[in-house]
């Protein structure tokens, strides 16, 4: 089923169709996360949200005189999108609703790799795994967590330290929610029922090195009117080996501002910030990146073997 309500209207037309008389699941995969949304859509982000929380029952106000009711419905969606992306589709207001605190945002550094033409993928191992998903679709039963898995989520939920950036404040405080669906997750990916310490502890690790990439996923998304020109400074400072000037950096953000004092304005906002420092290296003074000490857990509590090195920090 497409959704992409862009106005009241397509909101209305599209829950209209969206009534069941038993549990509904929703997968909803966008290449492109605003084509989905829309830009700036919050009522259809609000809708989504409550949507998320996994309610026995979804009921909406009357829509040209019919109601709106959904049994137990369960809403996945994977996206993809730029920084400049997220700006237009995401509304300011979205930092504090609740919608950006159910999303895990998931970061990438480019790698540098390039592929002229790829492979296809093997039909073999593609056979088996549509044959794997099946089994897992089928699977029904009730979860349970094994004894030794107990204490390590209560010190997961207890030593947790917020994420470093004031604009996942909500999702610091649903992160056990979502370790404990990813623990689940791996579980069921192996057609267990029981979830086990070595679960929690997959999960457990794959959230915290997701996490220390979340802020870059936003850029300056929400921080204020210059976000996306103090994105694209520090992008450029975090790829630079020696410190940049002011005249250097206006080369570089001219075409988005109209005076150079506004830039100047920009950088001493980020370097009270705490985001950038002056330096001097070689005799050069200019500007470059901060670098922060960054929370990581008890070696217990994480299984660093479970990653690529490239996944690694």
């Amino acid at each position: 089923m497409e959704m992409k309500p862009h106005s009241a209207d397509d909101l209305d037309s599209d829950l209209s169709m969206l009534t069941f008389d038993e549990p509904s699941e929703l997968y909803v995969v966008a290449e492109e996360f605003t084509d989905f949304v829309g830009n700036g859509g919050s009522e259809f982000m609000t809708m989504l949200t409550k949507l998320w929380d996994n309610m026995d029952r979804y009921e909406h106000p009357k829509i040209h005189g019919k109601s709106v009711v959904i049994e137990k419905p369960t809403v996945n969606l994977l996206g993809g999108n730029t920084i400049q992306g997220l700006t237009l589709a995401l509304p300011p207001e979205a930092l504090g609703n609740g919608f950006m605190s159910r999303i895990i945002f998931v970061h990438s550094e480019p790698t540098g790799i390039k592929i002229t033409f790829p492979k296809a993928p093997c039909p073999i191992l593609k056979e088996e795994l549509v044959k794997h998903l099946i089994e897992i679709k089928g699977l029904r039963g009730t979860a349970v967590y094994e004894d030794d898995s107990l204490p390590l989520l209560d010190r997961m939920y207890k030593e947790f330290v917020d994420v470093d950036d004031p604009r996942f404040k909500h999702y610091s405080t649903r992160r056990f929610t979502h370790l404990l669906k990813l623990s689940l997750i791996l579980a069921i990916s192996e057609l267990r029922f029981n979830i086990t310490a070595r679960d929690v502890i997959t999960a457990n690790t794959i959230l915290h090195y997701t996490e220390l990439r979340m802020p870059k996923a936003l850029g300056e998304f929400g921080r204020s009117r210059y976000s996306d020109t103090s994105n694209t400074i520090l992008e450029f400072l975090s790829k630079t080996t020696m410190p940049k000037s002011v005249n250097e950096l206006w080369k570089i953000v001219a075409k988005d501002l109209t005076k150079i004092t506004e830039l100047t304005d920009i950088l001493k906002n980020l370097h009270t910030a705490g985001k950038l420092q002056i330096v001097t290296i070689k005799g050069k003074q200019g500007y470059m990146p901060c670098h922060h000490e960054i929370f990581h857990w008890d070696s217990s509590l994480l299984d660093e073997s479970y990653l690529t090195q490239g996944e690694l920090l």
